[in-house]
């Protein structure tokens, strides 16, 4: 298995080199002029202009830029944002709140979409089975952004059970309402996904077998139906924690939330490339871990499945 864990770690490699290339040339094809975006309204003058552009190395081939990156960003140093403040000083301010709000999220995601879903297979086209299909459609229907700006309005504004916005300081509790909106259209998701799943596994032969032998109804769903019907959906859930980080942005932004989704948005608008790059990145590194991490839960769900 370690043998395993180490050959899709050295993966991470051609995935770190892509991903940063295809950014790095995505945004240095954007409209706009960085400089610009730098000072404002202000009037520069042609000696700042050329001062400004050397300093960030603007004119150099994106390739070279990426190769310049890249080589700073294997001794930690991923360089400066145009504040002058360095990009990983920001991560480290910006990247615990986000990661707090997308593990809420996903507990949130994981606990009820599989308990509801679960509920919902066993008692598939009853009336439970059917509310919950209906109700899932609602929501993946509704914007995101929708859900957020009418439960800040509802529950932070006219019922005043929470702040309508975070802020700074920020803590966990404050984090509980943008969660759940972050968490509501992949609830969607893991509830009809596990639902299914459970619905396909009731009617398999091992399940059926199972019951032939005596054992009781609680033991045959806890052994044979949802141990199986799991796989998928710690599939959807391990992956989907990259996805929430990155849907956190407009999240953030709704609830003022000081996490590395503004800070992303800011450079963006900005043009500050290193700062971007470097941001996505740690979000792609995300991705990989957690596709490695549900890989060897697979291991522990179904024992058939081994890595030599």
């Amino acid at each position: 298995m370690w043998w395993y864990v180490a050959k899709r770690l050295l993966q991470t490699i051609p995935v770190f080199l892509g991903a940063t290339l295809i950014l790095f040339t995505m945004l240095k094809l954007r409209p706009g002029d960085p400089i610009l975006n730098l000072v404002g309204d202000k009037p520069i003058s042609d000696a700042l202009r050329a001062q400004l552009t050397e300093q960030y190395a603007l004119d150099d081939p994106i390739f070279v830029q990426w190769l310049h990156w890249v080589g700073n960003a294997l001794t930690l140093d991923f360089g400066e944002t145009f504040a002058g403040q360095p990009v990983i000083e920001l991560i480290s301010q910006t990247f615990p709140v986000t990661v707090v709000l997308a593990m809420m999220a996903l507990a949130i995601d994981a606990v009820l979409g599989i308990v509801i879903g679960t509920y919902a297979g066993l008692k598939r086209n009853g009336i439970f089975d059917s509310s919950m299909l209906v109700m899932s459609l609602i929501l993946l229907s509704v914007p995101i952004f929708v859900v957020g700006f009418v439960m800040q309005l509802v529950f932070g504004v006219k019922l005043g059970w929470t702040s309508p916005t975070v802020g700074g300081d920020w803590t966990v509790s404050s984090l509980i309402l943008p969660a759940i909106v972050l968490a509501i259209a992949n609830f969607a998701y893991t509830i009809r996904l596990t639902r299914t799943s459970v619905a396909e596994n009731l009617t398999a032969d091992h399940v059926r077998t199972a019951r032939a032998k005596g054992l009781s109804e609680g033991k045959v769903v806890r052994r044979h139906v949802l141990r199986n019907s799991l796989v998928p959906v710690v599939t959807y859930i391990g992956i989907n924690l990259g996805s929430l980080m990155a849907g956190a942005v407009i999240t953030e932004s709704i609830f003022n939330i000081p996490g590395v989704g503004n800070a992303a948005y800011t450079a963006i608008m900005k043009g500050e490339t290193p700062t971007v790059v470097t941001i996505v990145t740690f979000m792609v590194m995300v991705y990989v871990l957690m596709s490695l991490l549900v890989d060897l839960i697979y291991a522990v769900l179904d024992p058939r499945i081994r890595y030599a």
